[in-house]
């Protein structure tokens, strides 16, 4: 792990923890919000659910937008540490505007590094975090947040995993509600914009794909 990557990994505790001191009444209202008023714990177990609590801690620290000025809880981290060192405050202010996409596996090289293709956006990511990318094969499909932390791409933690043959039903689960997005809340927004203002998307339609596998749509 690069200097950068452990400083991001020190400070996403340490935002937890100051998030669970001064803004319990809002964790309350993100997770009801984020698991669009269900109970995880009821629909999936083991892994699953594990992977679930920490997407949900990734979305609430990056994407969840904490107060009317619609600040994220990075930005008021930030805003009320002030003994942040500059180093710290430098590798917040790289990745606190990421956001979560949806990639498609492209090749698997021999030393295991993985070359990515995001479906949304655009653009061919090559991640080496042999921890995380650790199983992958071509054709793989997984919504997740890349950042570009000493010098190279690595993933955020978190991660959203879909059967290839979902491939479809998910791109197609995501360009509905972006339409919907673009119809009724920013008619000038692009993709990145509503990913970043609505990452919660890939919970609900994974929440779905675990729930309903078979279904043919998000």
């Amino acid at each position: 792990m690069g200097k950068e990557e452990d400083i991001k990994t020190r400070l996403f505790q340490s935002i937890i923890h100051y998030v669970r001191m001064n803004h319990a009444e809002a964790i309350d209202k993100a997770y009801e919000y984020f698991w669009d008023e269900q109970h995880p714990d009821e629909v999936m177990g083991g892994t699953a659910l594990e992977l679930g609590f920490h997407n949900f801690e990734d979305w609430l620290l990056f994407d969840y937008r904490a107060n009317e000025e619609k600040e994220s809880f990075i930005d008021i981290y930030m805003k009320n540490s002030g003994d942040l060192k500059e180093e710290e405050r430098t590798v917040l202010e790289k990745i606190k505007g990421s956001s979560l996409s949806l990639y498609e596996v492209a090749a698997v090289s021999k030393d295991k590094r993985v070359l990515v293709k995001d479906l949304l956006v655009g653009g061919e990511f090559s991640l080496r975090d042999k921890g995380l990318t650790r199983g992958l094969k071509k054709g793989d499909i997984f919504a997740a947040r890349l950042l570009t932390l000493d010098d190279k791409v690595v993933m955020s933690g978190c991660v959203y995993p879909f059967s290839p043959d979902r491939k479809k039903a998910v791109l197609a689960g995501v360009d509905k509600q972006f339409k919907r997005y673009v119809r009724n809340v920013n008619p000038e927004g692009g993709m990145k914009d509503y990913l970043k203002e609505y990452g919660d998307v890939f919970n609900l339609i994974w929440l779905n794909h675990i729930v309903s596998p078979a279904a043919e749509e998000a």
